[in-house]
């Protein structure tokens, strides 16, 4: 169960840092496809 106030803290912080988050995801998402794509060479 999420405490209410990190709810709170969570739902007011979407609408001014989604574009960072998005930003965020996608450069984990392409470090970790680099990173597959490097073991994948290496094995």
């Amino acid at each position: 169960m999420v405490k209410p106030a990190v709810q709170e803290a969570m739902s007011a912080a979407v609408p001014l840092g989604y574009e960072e988050m998005l930003t965020e995801l996608e450069a984990i998402v392409a470090d970790a496809e680099a990173r597959l794509a490097e073991e994948e060479a290496a094995a």
